[in-house]
């Protein structure tokens, strides 16, 4: 950015040597005058403060935190931009947090503060004893000359953890902070250099032209203008520009040289006489370059004019130093504007080529690499070496940074080298004999790209012949070279914030990956389900087809699940992973991810591994059809215990997997073990309290004139366990005693509880021959004297003989559901329309009462628990009035079908509760 330009904040200038309050004093890597004076830099050119709070909410919103800052540290520190400050912070001291930051700043590396008031190091500092901070997350802020100039900042009150992905995602986006920093410097280094170019041109009295191929007309700047007679830009039709403002006997070649120039896209050189705007004649030097358009015709030409009408008559070397402006001039602007470190060596070289120099580079540090450089060649040497140097391309090519060639040597060291003669050449670097036959080199000049101290590179340019320099000619290089960096500077600042930004969207897939993964292994119970959910979920995600198999409850791997990009070929690959498994040696991918419990990643799968891990020649086919190149296979793991196994398959298209893919496998592999875990332990746990709850429910005895029919139905898979009850027997006197109940709770306790209670019950019931309502009663007062600590509904009927085939039904109910009747006739009504009596469990020696119902023969009474009328979506009163309804269509049934009947119309697959319905029916 350029000084006193604003954004939607601008930062107050703070006074030299005033130290901030709660900032520790200035020592040590504080206290570096080189640090100082590049942070004061990039300090200077922070005008605003848009980008740093939209990187500091970024992080703030992707990690959670209340708090972000960017504070930058001269002698001073400033907080230039944050995210949930309050009013005021941002522009001023970072006050009491100044201490933390001024602690990353010393230390260059991260602060993790969990927990601030238990750690020692900062527990006695302002920020934390006041309650501002209670977790800090500071990175530090590194200049790619490796200079601390500052620290992006999470904090927040309250203590809380910070994971290693949010500490590495904390680091790439300060990375994206000092990258707008140097974006910033850049910018204001090329619009002053622009400034530069500007003033240059005007004392040179350079003029800018540009024609329009298209619309046929040229463009005049005011120097342009000026030549001609004009006080302002102005523009021309071409058939004027030629007819009235061309000298006569000029016309002719002016015209064929731009049209010859513009018929081979190059560039050309005139001189010629014009005509200027009220009388005059002045010889001008006019250089033009064709620009072709993006379908690759000529579109425009791009040109300078000088006047050289007072210097017409000077020695030629007057001459050469215009054409060396006017070269320059056009270069500095097509530098400006390059968008590739690729395209530098061709323009600047255009420059060099008014001192006849033939062909060059430009040689870059390459990130992350401090012992190579990737060297970018123009078009003349590539054509030369492609034939001897097989990787050379546009595109840059690596190579060692030594000392065995002047590009190498003046990337490392810094140092200009300039080269009159091959002889030269060789005596001091030995290794340019070879590259001097090869392109005939005889000159050279190595010149060292460098921005604010740091050292970016080189570059190059050769001559065919002797050539000793002068003073203009290494200035003139020299600012070709200082062009070059700039741009390069820039375009390394862009390229740094492109990957900053595409490492955080990476980041931001793999987390939402691994949450989505949560959420499928989490969304069910069922195995099978789980594991073909999770494996829709990878492809294509992280492979292109993948399988995944588990061992089955005798430790043998089984296939479990599998799918491909392309559903057509689902089946196929289920089919093929059936075979696998059952045929793969030991050093095949299941077997040995599973006996060793590490990931296997094989970057190319050959035709021979194929055939060494699979004997079966089926499976083998298939697979060879299947061509897949490459393999990513992760364990699925709880505990250090490997209970299944993952494989993702690339195609050749795709290639292999990168390492991020496979740690993203890796983790989704232990969130998988542990779901297969917990989902087998509750299969376990619910087949045991299943199999308990079963054992207790007997069949019904049978009673002369009278059918008893029961049934009992668990909850859903993935429900808990229930504690619904039925039970029929006579008593000691003979008496037909239904029963029914539900304990509270869903699990094996209940499942327990509910044993007990139904055996005190029988024995009560069978011993003493008491009412249903004594029953209750006792049974009640056994609970609290057994301390069982249960509460239960439950309802008792006796069925006792009133002749001439009808029976009197007796019953009480512990807040249990009402029987229902359903008389001969097909009438359906509710028997017991009053208040229940209280649950047992609640209020031990409660009065119970008895309610008495007369039944005729062909009567049907049905007992049942809550779960067959009462759902999430349902309320026990709309239950009930729908079973009366099934009852009324379903009444006249055998029993039998009755009771299935009912249970599929009220009872849904997904129900939480289980169901115990006992019918009786008077014959």
């Amino acid at each position: 950015m350029t000084p006193g330009r604003a954004t939607s904040r601008t930062l107050p200038r703070y006074r030299q040597g005033v130290h901030v309050s709660g900032s520790p004093p200035l020592d040590g890597v504080l206290a570096d005058p080189a640090r100082i004076a590049v942070a004061r830099r990039l300090l200077a050119e922070v005008s605003g403060t848009a980008s740093y709070d939209r990187l500091s909410g970024l992080a703030a919103r992707l990690v959670g935190a209340g708090h972000a800052k960017v504070t930058l540290f001269t002698d001073q520190d400033l907080v230039v931009g944050g995210h949930g400050l309050p009013p005021g912070v941002v522009g001023g001291p970072a006050l009491l947090t100044g201490a933390l930051s001024a602690m990353v700043v010393s230390s260059g590396a991260p602060l993790v503060v969990p927990d601030a008031r238990r750690t020692p190091r900062v527990a006695d500092l302002p920020a934390v004893t006041s309650g501002q901070v209670g977790a800090y997350l500071g990175s530090p802020l590194v200049t790619s000359s490796g200079h601390v100039v500052g620290v992006l900042a999470l904090y927040d009150a309250a203590p809380r953890p910070w994971t290693g992905d949010e500490a590495e995602l904390l680091r790439q986006l300060a990375s994206s902070v000092v990258a707008e920093l140097e974006l910033a410097a850049a910018n204001a280094d090329v619009a002053w250099s622009a400034r530069r170019l500007g003033v240059a041109l005007e004392a040179s009295s350079v003029g800018i032209w540009e024609v329009d191929l298209r619309g046929d007309f040229i463009d005049w700047d005011e120097r342009t203008a000026a030549i001609f007679g004009f006080d302002q830009a102005t523009r021309i039709p071409m058939d004027r520009l030629f007819a009235e403002y061309v000298h006569p006997d000029d016309q002719e070649v002016s015209q064929r040289t731009m049209a010859d120039a513009v018929s081979a896209r190059a560039q050309y050189t005139v001189e010629l006489r014009v005509l200027r705007q009220g009388g005059g004649v002045r010889w001008i030097v006019c250089r033009g370059r064709v620009l072709t358009g993006p379908d690759g015709e000529p579109a425009r030409i791009l040109g300078t004019v000088l006047d050289v009408t007072d210097a017409r008559d000077q020695a030629e070397a007057r001459l050469v130093a215009v054409q060396r402006t006017a070269a320059i001039s056009a270069v500095a602007a097509e530098v400006a504007n390059a968008t590739g470190i690729a395209q530098l060596a061709d323009i600047t070289l255009r420059g060099a080529e008014v001192l006849g120099a033939v062909s060059g580079g430009v040689a870059v540090r390459e990130p992350g690499a401090e012992d190579r450089i990737r060297l970018y060649l123009g078009r003349r040497i590539l054509e030369v070496f492609r034939d001897e140097v097989t990787e050379l391309s546009e595109d840059g090519v690596l190579v060692d940074l030594d000392d065995e060639l002047p590009t190498q040597y003046t990337a490392r060291t810094g140092e200009r080298v300039v080269l009159t003669s091959a002889e030269e050449c060789i005596a001091r670097f030995p290794a340019m004999a070879q590259v001097t036959e090869w392109l005939g080199l005889r000159a050279l000049a190595s010149l060292p790209l460098v921005v604010e101290g740091r050292l970016l590179g080189s570059f190059v340019v050769y001559w065919a012949t002797d050539h000793p320099f002068d003073a203009e000619e290494l200035r003139l290089l020299e600012g070709l070279t200082a062009q070059i960096s700039l741009s390069t500077s820039r375009l390394q600042a862009d390229a740094a914030r492109d990957r900053a930004v595409a490492a955080v969207t990476e980041a931001n897939q793999r987390l939402e990956l691994l949450a989505e993964a949560g959420r499928v292994l989490s969304s069910t119970l069922d195995i099978g389900e789980q594991l073909q959910r999770l494996a829709a979920l990878v492809v294509p995600r992280l492979g292109d087809w993948c399988w995944i198999v588990s061992t089955d409850d005798h430790g043998r791997l089984q296939e479990s699940a599998s799918a491909h990009r392309d559903p057509d070929r689902s089946d196929f690959v289920a089919a093929y992973v059936e075979r696998m498994v059952r045929t793969v040696s030991p050093e095949g991918a299941p077997r040995r991810v599973f006996r060793t419990g590490q990931p296997l990643v094989v970057r190319n799968l050959s035709p021979e591994r194929i055939a060494s891990v699979l004997s079966d020649p089926e499976a083998r086919a298939a697979l060879v059809e299947l061509a897949p190149s490459s393999v990513a296979a992760v364990p699925l793991t709880i505990r250090g215990q490997t209970v299944g196994v993952l494989c993702l398959l690339n195609g050749a298209d795709r290639g292999a997997h990168s390492p991020a893919d496979v740690e993203t496998a890796v983790e989704i592999g232990r969130r998988a073990g542990m779901a297969l875990h917990h989902a087998r332990l509750y299969g376990q746990q619910r087949a045991l309290a299943d199999a308990l709850q079963r054992s207790m429910l007997t069949a019904p005895p049978a009673i002369e004139n009278c059918q008893i029919v029961v049934r009992y139905v668990p909850a859903a898979e993935g429900a808990e366990i229930g504690g619904d009850w039925y039970d029929a027997f006579q008593q000691s006197t003979g008496t037909t005693v239904l029963a029914i109940g539900d304990v509270v709770g869903h699990d094996t306790r209940a499942a327990a509880a509910m044993g007990q209670v139904r055996g005190l019950l029988r024995g009560i019931s069978y011993s003493s021959g008491g009412s249903p309502a004594w029953v209750l009663t006792e049974l009640d007062r056994a609970l609290e004297g057994l301390a069982l600590h249960t509460m239960a509904t439950a309802l008792v009927a006796h069925l006792e003989p009133e002749g001439a085939g009808r029976m009197l039904l007796r019953w009480s109910s512990a807040g249990h559901p009402p029987p229902v009747l359903v008389e001969a006739d097909g009438t359906v009504r509710l028997l017991d329309v009053t208040e229940a009596d209280l649950l047992l469990g609640v209020q031990p020696g409660f009065l119970r009462e008895d309610r008495t119902a007369l039944l005729e023969r062909g009567a049907t009474v049905l007992l049942y628990t809550d779960g067959l009328v009462e759902r999430r979506d349902r309320d026990i009163d709309a239950g009930t009035e729908e079973l009366l309804a099934v009852l009324r269509e379903c009444g006249a049934l055998p029993l039998e079908s009755l009771c299935d009947e009912v249970l599929r119309r009220m009872f849904l697959p997904d129900a939480e509760d289980d169901v115990a319905v006992l019918a009786v029916r008077l014959c």
